[in-house]
């Protein structure tokens, strides 16, 4: 669960944000934070602070309404999504093109999985390494 010290109170907030407090409740009710209920007070998480100070980025400085940074911090989250989706696969295809060539060139001749950032190393025909 997450620590209490890792929540700010709206007033807190506000202060932090030179916002009103009117401001935060649009946009609580427009969906784009979500306030939680600590002991009988209203409170914003760390991570959800951090996506408001983006709501107010972008509509101080870009003039973005509520509706259309709704838009964009959803294809955000989607992007997000995908990008750790592409991760996964990606993590996946090194672990079995690792297997497999220790499985094809036995364990003495490939002994190092690849990890994620590695590369393969091409080797020329006399068995030297290629320059890149």
């Amino acid at each position: 669960m997450e620590d209490e010290k890792e929540k700010l109170t709206l007033a807190e907030t506000c202060r932090r944000l030179g916002i009103l407090p009117v401001a935060l409740e649009a946009i609580e009710s427009e969906g784009l934070i979500v306030l939680e209920h600590v002991r009988g007070e209203r409170v914003i998480s760390l991570e959800q602070f951090e996506r408001l100070e983006m709501v107010l980025r972008l509509e101080r400085d870009l003039e973005i309404n509520l509706a259309g940074i709704d838009v964009i911090l959803d294809m955000r989250d989607r992007m997000d999504q995908m990008r750790r989706e592409v991760d996964q696969i990606l993590d996946f295809i090194r672990k079995q093109v690792s297997r497999d060539l220790r499985e094809l060139l036995g364990e003495e001749n490939f002994p190092m999985a690849l990890g994620p950032g590695e590369q393969f190393l091409t080797m020329g025909r006399r068995g030297k390494k290629d320059e890149e």
